[in-house]
């Protein structure tokens, strides 16, 4: 297992359109972070409204995550070096834990330097300027910082699950982009209105997993309830995808 464990991570470092990926989602974050906290440091600025900058900017990483992710199981079908691996090792569960191993933690990983990155560097900015930026002020931030970094890597079961479902790059992506975007408010409005329950939309996949990341309640579930959701989906997904790739030929 460690040997694959560590074949996985060779083929999602070696690939440069992941470090482009990783380099905007630790770039971006960082810079609307940052930013913000040096030049609104003179008005002012408290620890709930860096909190909501960092872990609003967050949800990029994540999206981005999941685009890596999906990305790393369809271009492997794409090119066919999908059936190298499986000839090597015909128990193809062994292989998908081992890339849901290492994406996991990578995405873990990367969010987690993200956050304290921002909270640590837009914390000394901001009070440089003349803030006071106490998080204990916040009985919601350190929660929310853990939700973003577990956030992170749910997505990447996701991306991993959606990815070995369509086995398609660009349809894997666009479905990462459009679902929670766009489609979740539509198919949540239109069965609230079906239903006549308002708190239906709060239960859509995307945006309770969003709220475990948020400093102030979506409503709906509250956060612990809310991650097992989101985990549960994403482990669902994993799971589908596992049995198509092991019922279908690669």
């Amino acid at each position: 297992m460690i040997d694959l464990v560590r074949a996985e991570w060779i083929k999602l470092r070696t690939v440069t359109m992941n470090w482009v990926l990783v380099a905007i989602a630790v770039l971006f974050p960082l810079a609307v972070t940052l930013l913000t906290s040096y030049f609104r440091g003179d008005e002012d600025m408290d620890a709930r409204q860096l909190l909501e900058v960092l872990t609003g900017s967050s949800f990029v990483p994540a999206l981005l995550v999941a685009v890596i992710a999906a990305a790393s199981i369809t271009s492997e079908f794409g090119f066919g070096t999908i059936r190298v691996t499986f000839t090597a090792t015909p128990r193809r569960a062994r292989v998908l834990v081992a890339k849901a191993m290492v994406l996991v933690v990578s995405a873990v990983w990367l969010q987690t330097v993200v956050v304290l990155i921002g909270a640590l560097a837009g914390k000394a900015l901001a009070e440089s300027q003349g803030s006071f930026i106490d998080f204990a002020d916040v009985p919601t931030g350190l929660p929310a910082l853990l939700g973003t970094v577990a956030l992170a890597g749910i997505m990447a079961l996701i991306g991993l699950g959606l990815g070995m479902l369509v086995r398609s790059t660009p349809v894997a992506i666009a479905m990462l982009i459009l679902w929670p975007l766009m489609a979740e408010a539509l198919i949540g409005g239109l069965l609230q209105l079906v239903f006549d329950e308002v708190d239906i939309v709060s239960w859509m996949p995307f945006r309770a997993g969003f709220s475990i990341a948020a400093i102030e309640s979506f409503g709906g579930p509250d956060r612990l309830v809310a991650g097992i959701y989101f985990a549960a989906v994403g482990l669902g997904l994993c799971a589908l995808g596992g049995w198509a790739v092991n019922r279908k030929d690669a």
